[in-house]
């Protein structure tokens, strides 16, 4: 029984090449392809898992080392974001375009940059930027000042 079963597979695998080809194309070449995205789809999980998401950016104040000139750094992506959804609900644009838009113009304010400058907009020297923290007054109990 064996023996006619042999003879039949060899003779029908050996006389027909295009069975070989489309094993070739269709499993060897596609396995090392899978290997590949799943390689990379865990590369950047586990980057994500190291990275995790940051904090919406915030405008800040800076001042200049040198000559004391300030100038504000970043925008407040939350509320403008915040503010783009509602104009969006409004107005049926999209949400980024808005957003966008309200960047550019919150950006385009005389003295606001984006990131900080290399160089000073006043004394024009290669500057480093000193932040500006601001002031919480919310735990400060206010005394009348004297009159007089």
């Amino acid at each position: 029984m064996g023996r006619g079963f042999v003879p039949l597979v060899s003779k029908s695998m050996h006389a027909s090449g295009q069975f070989w080809v489309i094993f070739i194309l269709g499993v060897v070449l596609k396995v090392p392809i899978f290997i590949l995205g799943w390689v990379l789809w865990r590369a950047f999980r586990v980057r994500d898992q190291q990275n995790p998401p940051s904090d919406p950016v915030i405008s800040r104040m800076a001042l200049c080392a040198y000559c004391g000139s300030r100038i504000t750094i970043g925008y407040d992506a939350e509320l403008l974001h915040r503010q783009a959804v509602l104009v969006s609900e409004s107005t049926g644009e999209a949400t980024f375009d808005i957003e966008s838009r309200l960047i550019r113009a919150a950006v385009g304010q005389p003295r606001h940059y984006p990131e900080e400058p290399d160089f000073c907009p006043d004394c024009g020297e290669q500057t480093t930027w000193a932040p500006i923290e601001p002031i919480d007054l919310s735990g400060v109990a206010v005394t009348p000042g004297r009159r007089g």
